[in-house]
């Protein structure tokens, strides 16, 4: 709720927040420019502008506010749907994980990985993939990446003691 607000004040500040930072940079950018021009052939000084250009800046500026909504509401579903769709592969890849189907494991966590690399439980889930495999490198690249993106320490005891790293070091 927060970043709509955010985005309806300054649009393009919400697409950044969820992660469309370049499209949300320039649409930002252009209502801005366009929002400053607009105020001044409006307000500021309307005898030295033409007409023409203060009523292209407030069209410009205008398309940018509605294209930000549009987009910002579209990235919202967009979002959604990658949640929805990773909840399914996690799941689908912890009972394949749990069953010993290594294999078919690996295969749910890649197509997983295509849609968030940085979710914590797909970490989790492939540390402890590459750890069953004994391959030791990657299990330690996994296990590592997840206390980075474990903010609330859930996993951060077990990726510590797959790590084999004392309680005094941290």
């Amino acid at each position: 709720m927060l970043i709509w607000l955010i985005n309806l004040v300054l649009p393009g500040a919400g697409l950044i927040i969820r992660r469309r930072e370049w499209l949300g940079f320039l649409l930002t950018l252009v209502f801005g420019i366009c929002g400053n021009a607009a105020l001044a052939g409006l307000i500021i000084a309307p005898l030295a502008i033409p007409r023409w250009m203060t009523g292209l800046a407030v069209g410009m500026s205008a398309l940018a506010w509605v294209l930000s909504q549009l987009l910002f509401w579209r990235q919202l579903i967009h979002l959604e749907r990658c949640r929805e769709s990773l909840a399914v592969l996690l799941e689908d890849s912890r009972a394949a994980l749990a069953g010993g189907d290594h294999g078919s494991a690996h295969r749910l966590l890649e197509r997983a990985a295509a849609v968030d690399d940085e979710h914590l439980e797909l970490n989790v889930l492939w540390a402890r993939l590459c750890t069953s495999e004994g391959d030791e490198s990657a299990a330690q690249r996994r296990w590592r990446r997840v206390i980075q993106l474990d903010v609330r320490r859930t996993y951060h005891s077990e990726a510590r003691m797959a790590l084999g790293v004392k309680r005094a070091e941290s």
